[in-house]
């Protein structure tokens, strides 16, 4: 326990950092669906600028490693969060929707280079005995900022220029516990990703449901709060609802993980899916009707929801050794990023012809499919005994280099740093 303190101790300002850009990346994705429907801005041009933040996320996780290759971590690092933070300010001087999806864009290429570089650390500073913890602590710091994000909303009006200015300083700030830190910057590997007809044959239930969770996800993230607006709730009680979302994912994943640790893991996943589908169902057809029960529906909603992502990983692992397990993981992440990409686009073009009610009814198809899927695989392959199945790990969907935080994974996988053994 005293190596433990001792480890997240010498990892807290790299923490802290990754706190206050948590904080404001989650702040600025709310805040900019809010202010482009003030600015008339069209369900289909909201989903176009959301899906090129995922473009941007998913080309900086591939090159983020190449960069830090010719200009050296600290410098890519404070390069790439300067660009974030100049990239949220233009968003006040060019109020234009194609502008804004160029500048959503770059915005997602930083923030993987910073995500990639701040997880490379922690798995630095992580042993082969202590990795499961580090990224226990690392997604509480992400459930809890995410949320302080959203509660940041309350602050100001969406439609001057203040909250903009907060993304700003709190991308900028952060720069300084990491860029001070003494803790080793290790270099993260190039991407090594696997053919995804490999993938496909060793799970088409991991990569469907991983593309099919991009899909809903990265259109919920894009245009959840322009359906609550247009639902009747206020800018607070938007940003309550959003909260809620991601309270109520944070609060079962561990709960939901404990079940598929000890029942056919497909069994759980497809039950998560049906219940995410009718939770979206819900959202769509009573929300409107009854604006105080939409923050429960939302909780509820979270609750089975977001944890169908670490679910799908867990499966897809439970069919590879733990020698590919991180390779695996990080393939699923960028089929999950390309989901995210054009869940945005037809969400928006389902909002178009459908109302804003189009949005939660888009992604409960998505989720009720999803589940009949499994059900379908279930079928078709037989149950991995439970003693085999990997352990499920709640991991954030941020960067392949988490993944290398999984205790599941081979161990000369992770823990390089000096305590690693």
């Amino acid at each position: 326990m005293s190596a433990l303190r001792s480890q997240i101790s010498s990892i807290s300002t790299l923490l802290g950092g990754m706190a206050l850009l948590l904080i404001g990346n989650s702040l600025q994705g709310t805040l900019l669906a809010l202010r482009a429907t003030a600015e008339s801005f069209t369900p289909s041009m909201i989903g176009l600028m959301a899906s090129g933040y995922f473009l941007g996320f998913v080309a900086g996780t591939l090159v983020t490693a190449y960069m830090i290759e010719r200009a050296g971590h600290i410098r890519a690092f404070t390069a790439l969060a300067s660009l974030a933070s100049a990239s949220a300010l233009g968003h006040i001087i060019f109020i234009d929707p194609w502008a804004w999806a160029v500048l959503r864009a770059i915005s997602g290429l930083c923030f993987a280079g910073i995500y990639m570089t701040i997880e490379s650390w922690l798995n630095e500073r992580a042993t082969n005995e202590t990795r499961g913890q580090i990224l226990a602590t690392y997604m509480i710091v992400n459930l809890l900022s995410l949320t302080g994000g959203q509660i940041l909303l309350m602050t100001s009006d969406p439609n001057g220029y203040v909250l903009f200015c907060a993304v700003s300083v709190l991308v900028s700030v952060a720069i300084v516990p990491v860029a001070l830190t003494r803790t080793v910057a290790p270099t993260p590997e190039k991407p090594r990703p696997l053919p995804l007809k490999r993938l496909i044959a060793i799970s088409p239930l991991g990569v469907l449901g991983c593309f099919a969770y991009g899909a809903a996800i990265g259109a919920f993230w894009g245009l959840a709060p322009v359906f609550a607006e247009q639902a009747g709730l206020a800018v607070s009680r938007i940003a309550i609802f959003m909260s809620l979302c991601i309270l109520g994912g944070g609060v079962m994943q561990w709960p939901i993980g404990w079940l598929s640790d000890r029942f056919d893991r497909r069994t759980v996943l497809a039950v998560a899916a049906f219940a995410a589908g009718g939770m979206c169902l819900a959202v769509a057809f009573l929300g409107p009707k009854y604006p105080d029960g939409l923050l429960y529906l939302g909780f509820a909603f979270g609750a089975v929801a977001f944890p169908i992502y670490a679910l799908t990983v867990a499966h897809a692992n439970d069919f590879v050794g733990p020698e590919e397990r991180v390779v695996v993981s990080g393939t699923l992440l960028l089929v999950y990023g390309i989901g995210a990409i054009i869940g945005p686009l037809a969400a928006g073009q389902v909002m178009h012809f459908m109302g804003p009610l189009g949005l939660f009814k888009y992604m409960g198809a998505v989720f009720l499919a999803t589940g009949a899927f499994a059900v379908w695989r279930m079928t078709q392959r037989a149950a991995v005994p439970i003693e085999e199945q990997a352990s499920f790990v709640p991991a954030p969907s941020t960067t392949p280099v988490v993944m290398e935080l999984d205790p599941n994974a081979e161990p000369s996988q992770a823990g390089t740093g000096p305590d690693a053994k």
